[in-house]
């Protein structure tokens, strides 16, 4: 199957008592389909996946493909700190029937080259599913290098990987060495339009979560400019730092509360909204209401 087109890593939502509010979830995922995104992960890390128990996994999972429907394909985040806790995630995610994976790289653990390529492919391998990669050294430690793709990028199931190392290079060594093999996908903010007149075809981006206008915008070579100009403040803001809290108070903003996370995050400061709500006014037409 095809990766295509702005794909959200959905936010979870959270209740005053710190417990998935399964019912914010499904209203939100209607609202993300409602403004034309064509794609969800659930369980990334926009949706503080680290922080969820096997069990709510599974709960957010199944609230997120029962709203969708099958509307749009739904990939499960798989993450963890080593390759058993991946396999548990990624057979959650094939017995739910999700239509692939985002899988990341074990964090903390630090393997080598042929440790984390072989990791991949198990992981890969036995979920039987389409999987998008997700390189992000800033998060996980180790950064899915040319020599790991190598050793991987002839199984048919690993389709393209996000690139959210803010290396921009990676993106024509991707298109060199693994073209018709594995696509680069958009994993940047303030970089995403260096992707787009590149080629790629597809964004999994966080901030989609309450710009969901500005993303398609920007992936639209016609208002891609008009669009990148609007939010730019935006997203250089909350690419700055604290970026699920900032962009759960720029959807509060845009008029879906999304006031609780888990520690240990916590929610914006009085005069850090106020500065997202200068910039969404910059912003005009590319920021309007969700709802």
């Amino acid at each position: 199957m095809q990766f295509d087109g702005l794909i959200v890593p959905v936010i979870t939502q959270f209740d005053e008592s710190g417990q998935v509010d399964v019912k914010g979830l499904a209203e939100f995922v209607e609202i993300m389909l409602a403004n034309g995104v064509q794609g969800l992960v659930a369980c990334g890390t926009t949706g503080e996946a680290y922080s969820l128990s096997q069990d709510e996994r599974e709960l957010v999972i199944s609230t997120v493909l029962k709203q969708t429907a099958g509307r749009v394909p739904v990939l499960a985040g798989v993450g963890g700190m080593a390759t058993n806790i991946a396999l548990d995630q990624a057979g959650l995610a094939k017995r739910l029937n999700c239509d692939g994976l985002m899988l990341a790289g074990p964090a903390y653990s630090l393997p080598t080259t042929d440790e984390l390529a072989t990791h991949f492919e198990t992981v890969v391998n036995s979920a039987g599913l389409p999987t998008v990669l997700y390189d992000y050294p800033a998060r996980v430690g180790v950064s899915v290098s040319k020599e790991v793709l190598e050793k991987i990028a002839d199984n048919d199931l690993i389709l393209g990987i996000k690139e959210a190392s803010g290396d921009l290079s990676r993106i024509k060594m991707l298109q060199d060495n693994f073209a018709g093999r594995i696509s680069p996908v958009c994993g940047a903010d303030v970089d995403s339009v260096t992707f787009f007149e590149a080629g790629a075809t597809s964004w999994i981006g966080g901030i989609g979560n309450a710009l969901p206008k500005a993303h398609l915008g920007i992936m639209d070579p016609a208002t891609r400019t008009a669009a990148h100009t609007a939010v730019k403040p935006l997203l250089e803001n909350i690419e700055s730092g604290r970026y699920i809290a900032k962009t759960k108070a720029l959807m509060g903003i845009l008029g879906v509360p999304s006031n609780f996370l888990r520690g240990p995050l916590k929610p914006m400061e009085a005069n850090q909204i106020a500065e997202l709500e200068k910039q969404v006014e910059f912003a005009g037409e590319w920021a309007p209401k969700l709802i």
